[in-house]
């Protein structure tokens, strides 16, 4: 008679499981919750009104014996002109079938309960679109652009940016032509690529812009970020107000730090410095609140900063000890730049540095973000093509909302830094 092999006692052996669900996912909202500390403005339907003086009065002028029976002249006063901002929608819809939650929904059936994970991530998941929005939209709900095509996959300048199963609208500009719809499998930040579940929109090409779905693709139509308001020069528009009308009064300060053959340059001390002082050029010496100021910035800017130290330090051998070489890096990055916070977040644009002064921002909400709620139900169910339910369940998180700076002279940035060997692709 055979020796009894495994498949024999297969039937009784006992399934080991690991007894955490380990997440392989990226769960982060940094900027967004952030500015979620800020101020909150309640506001209608209606645009809200921001007023700004963005000219000074007063006639200066003297003469000779100005004051013994001379015309001294008529004067002027300050002049104030105001802009306008309206709150966005967004709707983030999660579903789950009704046997999901019933295999799940206690600890000898399952690691954990699929239903409260989904609920509980939902809120993360969110929190990280808007935080997208926040370091990518430029007015238009933008988020990248697709630098080249492999297959089913699109190279972009940070995956980060993106997240599992989003769909993404694809257009060949801002105010262009519309390719087309493409939901993204997974994020592959390896590759600095989003792979999608089928191929591209027909036409898709690098350089098209990759939208929010839903979005009009028409500039100023949808959330405004940092790259809507941090904008230096006179072109363009500031929440309605043409730069051109008051030039300088709406440019934010920059340094640009690359030349005109590269494009690109090092960050250095020195441009840090010069970074700092065109705020102090432009609202005086006292226009930087320390304590309100970061650095937001992604992980190849925070190298880049760290690079400079790296380059000069040295070590006295004599001074130390033992038979081990010194460890010529710290455990982590530097917290600050130049006396500020450094903020890192892995979904800012790459190769750049942005000055923010919370004090100065707020949030202009209509909604608040909350379950979509209807007579008190929160949970949903699908109907099937019959007429009748689908064992599948749905709810909604939305809000309606968008982001003011008030300030953008108090603020400054600082683009196209060398992105460091090793970092997106580089």
């Amino acid at each position: 008679m055979p020796s009894g092999s495994v498949s024999q006692n297969i039937a009784s052996q006992i399934e080991y499981i690991h007894k955490e669900l380990e997440e392989l996912v990226l769960l982060q909202g940094v900027l967004w919750k952030r500015i979620n500390k800020s101020k909150v403005e309640s506001v209608s339907n209606r645009p809200a009104r921001i007023p700004f003086e963005v000219l000074t009065g007063g006639i200066f002028r003297t003469g000779v014996n100005l004051f013994d029976g001379q015309d001294l002249g008529r004067g002027s006063a300050p002049t104030q002109t105001f802009g306008s901002l309206s709150c966005c929608s967004f709707v983030q819809a999660s579903e789950y079938t009704s046997l999901s939650e019933f295999s799940t929904d206690n600890n000898e059936k399952a690691v954990e309960n699929y239903v409260i994970r989904t609920n509980r991530q939902a809120t993360e998941t969110y929190a990280g679109y808007m935080d997208a929005l926040i370091c990518q939209s430029s007015g238009a709900n933008d988020l990248d652009t697709v630098q080249s095509i492999s297959g089913t996959g699109l190279v972009v300048n940070n995956a980060d940016i993106f997240q599992d199963n989003q769909i993404v609208d694809v257009w060949s500009s801002i105010g262009g032509t519309f390719r087309g719809s493409a939901q993204i499998q997974s994020i592959d930040i390896a590759n600095n690529t989003v792979w999608l579940m089928a191929a591209p929109p027909t036409g898709t090409a690098p350089g098209d812009t990759l939208l929010v779905t839903g979005s009009a693709g028409t500039a100023n139509s949808g959330f405004f970020g940092l790259p809507y308001y941090h904008v230096s020069g006179n072109s363009g528009n500031y929440l309605g107000i043409l730069r051109s009308t008051f030039p300088g009064k709406f440019s934010t300060p920059s340094v640009a730090v690359g030349t005109s053959t590269t494009n690109t340059g090092s960050l250095t001390p020195a441009s840090v410095r010069a970074l700092k002082a065109q705020i102090n050029l432009a609202m005086g010496n006292d226009a930087e609140e320390m304590g309100n100021t970061v650095a937001h910035m992604n992980e190849d800017a925070a190298a880049a900063w760290e690079n400079n130290a790296i380059t000069v330090q040295s070590i006295q051998m004599q001074d130390f000890k033992g038979d081990n070489s010194m460890d010529m890096l710290k455990k982590e990055l530097p917290t600050t730049i130049a006396g500020r916070e450094i903020l890192r977040n892995v979904r800012a644009r790459t190769g750049r540095i942005d000055f923010i002064n919370f004090k100065h921002w707020s949030r202009l909400e209509t909604k608040a973000v909350s379950m979509h709620d209807v007579g008190g139900q929160t949970l949903f169910p699908v109907y099937g093509s019959s007429g009748g339910l689908d064992s599948s369940l749905i709810f909604y998180l939305e809000g309606m909302c968008n982001m003011l700076l008030v300030q953008p002279r108090r603020e400054a940035f600082m683009p196209n830094i060398t992105i460091p060997h090793f970092y997106f692709g580089k």
